[in-house]
């Protein structure tokens, strides 16, 4: 659900900085980071200190 959300709110400002005149390439960039964070974010998760979740889930 992390992913998804990261991914809609990366499209959302893609298209709010071309609309406003960055380039493609950096909104897309921008968008880029949003979702590997939130994927760096979702693997690393249940291994940092104080996780509820177990690592088999």
């Amino acid at each position: 659900m992390l992913l998804f959300l990261a991914t809609i709110l990366g499209l959302v400002i893609w298209i709010v900085l071309f609309f406003i005149g960055a380039k493609a390439l950096e909104s897309f960039l921008i968008t880029l980071l949003v979702v590997l964070l939130a994927a760096t974010w979702q693997v690393l998760s249940p291994y940092l200190p104080g996780s509820r979740r177990s690592r088999g889930e």
